[in-house]
């Protein structure tokens, strides 16, 4: 069992920008774009709906110009930091993104060996369409996340994200770390959490004691 554990949103957290969303829009018209994210904020389509929308049956052959998107996104200031300060501390920190695990895995290869876990949706990209593959698809979330934070054993959980896929799992931690959308729902669920704008305010809370 963990003393403390750190679970990290990627896509809006870990990056300065969606990945999930910036790949959708390398491909769809602005017209389409809007639409069905418009759905999804009205409660029309659920984020998995969205998504499978978006990936299930694409070409394969666009995961090239995807990859080459994401390895330019700019990764949020601080993220090494923060991963040498849980190192100090003895606090794993596991990745949980409800965005395709190629590009998790592509954007944080040089920290690999430093996470716990990473838990993302497979892409599969072996025939000529797409087709997202998620255990942990519940309908509503493509990967629901506090299934995968049950596969973990701890005391004390820290959540870091921004959006709508974090909302579960920032009720599920015992002290959460929230920006942009999540932190407009928290507030309006009066919930209490910390706000943030890169990790060094993080690691600023987690010195002053105020993570715990």
């Amino acid at each position: 069992m963990y003393d403390t554990i750190a679970f990290v949103d990627f896509d809006g957290t870990i990056t300065m920008e969606d990945t999930l969303e910036g790949a959708i829009r390398l491909f769809a018209s602005p017209e389409e774009f809007h639409s069905v994210k418009g759905k999804l904020v009205r409660g029309e389509m659920t984020l998995s709906q969205v998504v499978r929308y978006a990936f299930d049956g694409a070409p394969s052959s666009r995961l090239e110009r995807m990859l080459d998107y994401v390895k330019g996104v700019a990764l949020r200031p601080g993220f090494p930091e923060f991963l040498d300060e849980m190192d100090k501390r003895k606090i794993p920190v596991v990745v949980i993104s409800g965005g395709v695990r190629q590009f998790v895995e592509l954007r944080l290869s040089p920290w690999r060996g430093r996470l716990l876990g990473v838990h993302a949706v497979d892409l599969d990209t072996s025939g000529p369409g797409m087709k997202l593959l998620s255990p942990y698809d519940d309908g509503n979330e493509l990967l629901k996340k506090t299934d995968v934070m049950a596969l973990y054993d701890y005391r004390h959980a820290i959540g870091i994200g921004d959006s709508f896929t974090d909302m579960k799992m920032s009720l599920a931690v015992d002290t959460i770390f929230a920006r942009d959308v999540l932190a407009a729902y928290l507030q309006k669920m009066g919930r209490q959490f910390l706000q943030y704008d890169t990790f060094f305010d993080v690691i600023e809370a987690v010195r002053n004691s105020l993570a715990f």
